[in-house]
């Protein structure tokens, strides 16, 4: 509104403000006739009607004045550089478009006073190209393109328009004083525009599995080495040699590709973290820490039928193999010994003296089975010893076996295969079984020996037979004496040294007494008595004299043998 007076073609003059306003229709002076006859008229009802014009005018423009704002208060604006004071009223209507306010500029184009649809058109038509996908991951400086194209690219062109078209906007809940401040940064703005960008966005959902499909089949799982099994002619164990595994971080392989494409990156080379895994259980420990354990041996005796015995009996156990935690039965693995079986009858000890028997010899097999256990460490579930100690093993050191009750059994205690060889030579008679698996600690080795600590004395008992003449004598089974051995685990360093010595059970070997039978029978017919203690006779009668047609004595006849070995 102008503080100036305005004048109207009527001859209406206004006052800004509050002032009255006056209506004249001439500036000519009334004549003194024409004063006394309105005077006259204005006694009655001209005077009434004139102010009643006069208050209806008045208060139709008190009611336009406040209607248009002119009683409201008013607010200094910059409008081009001068102080304009405006209603609240006005200032709203000076805020209100429904097009784009001046100052904004997207992707470059000044979008000022447009339309939502006139700004995008001209933006469509200055859109950008579609970026082009190209990441790769680099893994040990090999790169590996990644196929990106099942992933969803959106651009986000009407987000950005219906964001910039807001800009500045009332809302229609500001006080003048919200809304003053949005006019000066319209204002501000004019100068310095704010600029918007439009972008394309690719969803990253399905990453994980684009990045595994490339990474999968660079990663490999490490694999241990694997025993199956052990030749007996090579004396080496059989084994699946290992593999090392290749391994990639595969979580921060994602995360690093996701964030790349997030920030709206479409082009780059993700370098992958990666690192060979060693097998826990590998081949070279094989072969550097497996082989001979331990070894024994004896030598056997030159009975053919005994030899043949051992012989087939290391055959069979030649190459014998045990995984962690398993156990060797001797009879239950060799089986009764039968001629249909293999095996040759010879000496062995039944009832506490040499009798012949199939399978005789084997216990010396099993004997030295056990020496190269203890030698090995192994657990000893089952072992017994003989009536009286061999002479292939020392008291203490020795194991019977007889089918099906005596027994020789052993566990493989270790957390590794091992295996046993077993042979006999022809040439040297040399039986000879060893043990391999992993190595003792520290190059140790473990010997192996037999004390005695106690002997019992045989005696001889005399046992009177009634067939034989008087006087005859025969030696039914030798004597042995008793035996208290102990047999010890040694255990030695590498330079020969003794570390420790471990007490395995007693071995109590029985008290074998000489048993010799005489005869009784005298020449008349009667009995001497025989002491069986001292083996004296009372009571003989005399023979007559000797026949001389009788036949002589057979000089072939062969004696008891007094050093028939155990089995």
């Amino acid at each position: 509104m102008k503080k100036n007076a305005d004048y109207n073609s009527r001859g209406a003059y206004s006052n800004a403000g509050n002032r009255p306003v006056r209506i004249s229709s001439s500036n000519r002076k009334p004549s003194k006739k024409s004063k006394k006859s309105s005077k006259k008229k204005n006694n009655g009802s001209a005077v009434p009607v004139i102010i009643l014009v006069i208050l209806l005018l008045v208060g139709a423009a008190g009611f336009y004045a406040y209607k248009t704002g002119f009683f409201a208060p008013k607010y200094e604006i910059n409008v081009n550089g001068e102080i304009v004071k405006v209603s609240e009223n006005e200032l709203r209507t000076r805020l209100t478009t429904d097009n784009f306010v001046d100052g904004i500029i997207i992707d470059g184009v000044d979008v000022s006073g447009m339309s939502r649809d006139q700004a995008i058109q001209v933006l469509i038509a200055n859109q950008p190209p579609m970026p082009t996908l190209n990441i790769a991951l680099a893994v040990d400086g090999t790169q590996y393109p990644l196929d990106l194209s099942s992933l969803t690219l959106t651009y986000n062109l009407e987000e950005v328009v219906d964001e910039a078209l807001a800009y500045l906007k009332l809302t229609g809940t500001e006080d003048p004083e919200m809304m003053i401040s949005i006019y000066n940064q319209r204002e501000a703005i004019k100068t310095n525009p704010v600029n918007y960008n439009t972008a394309y966005t690719l969803s990253t959902d399905g990453i994980s599995s684009i990045v595994y499909s490339v990474l999968g089949g660079i990663s490999t799982e490490a694999q241990d080495a694997v025993f199956t099994g052990f030749n007996p002619e090579t004396c080496q164990f059989e084994y699946t040699p290992s593999v090392t595994g290749y391994q990639v971080d595969f979580e921060q392989a994602v995360a690093d590709v996701d964030n790349l494409l997030s920030s709206g990156t479409y082009t780059g080379v993700v370098d992958v973290a990666a690192s060979t895994v060693v097998p826990s259980f590998t081949t070279e420990m094989i072969q550097n820490n497996f082989g001979l354990v331990a070894t024994s041996s004896s030598t056997t005796t030159t009975n053919n039928s005994r030899n043949h015995n051992i012989r087939i009996t290391c055959e069979k156990i030649n190459g014998l193999f045990l995984m962690p935690g398993e156990t060797f039965s001797f009879n239950g693995f060799i089986g009764e010994r039968t001629a249909a079986s293999g095996y040759e009858v010879a000496g062995v000890i039944e009832n506490g003296q040499s009798a012949q028997a199939y399978g005789g010899g084997i216990c010396q097999v099993s004997s030295m089975i056990y020496q190269s256990v203890i030698k090995s460490d192994l657990e000893v579930v089952a072992r017994h010893v003989h009536m009286w100690p061999s002479t292939y093993a020392e008291a203490g050191t020795d194991a019977a076996v007889d089918w099906p009750d005596q027994d020789f059994s052993f566990r493989n205690n270790t957390d590794y295969p091992v295996a046993v060889t077993a042979y006999w030579d022809l040439d040297t008679r040399v039986i000879t079984v060893n043990i391999y698996g992993r190595y003792l600690p520290d190059g140790q080795y473990i010997e192996f020996d037999g004390e005695t600590t106690a002997t019992r004395q045989a005696t001889t008992n005399y046992i009177p037979n009634a067939s034989l003449p008087v006087g005859q004598r025969n030696q039914i089974r030798p004597a042995h004496n008793g035996v208290t051995a102990y047999g010890y685990q040694i255990w030695m360093d590498a330079n020969g040294n003794e570390i420790r010595r471990v007490e395995l059970p007693v071995s109590y070997y029985s008290t074998i007494n000489e048993q010799i039978e005489v005869g009784v029978l005298n020449p008349d017919g009667s009995n001497a008595v025989l002491d069986t203690e001292t083996g004296e006779l009372t009571g003989v009668v005399e023979a007559p004299p000797a026949d001389p047609n009788a036949p002589p004595a057979d000089p072939n006849a062969q004696p008891a043998d007094p050093n028939a070995q155990p089995a």
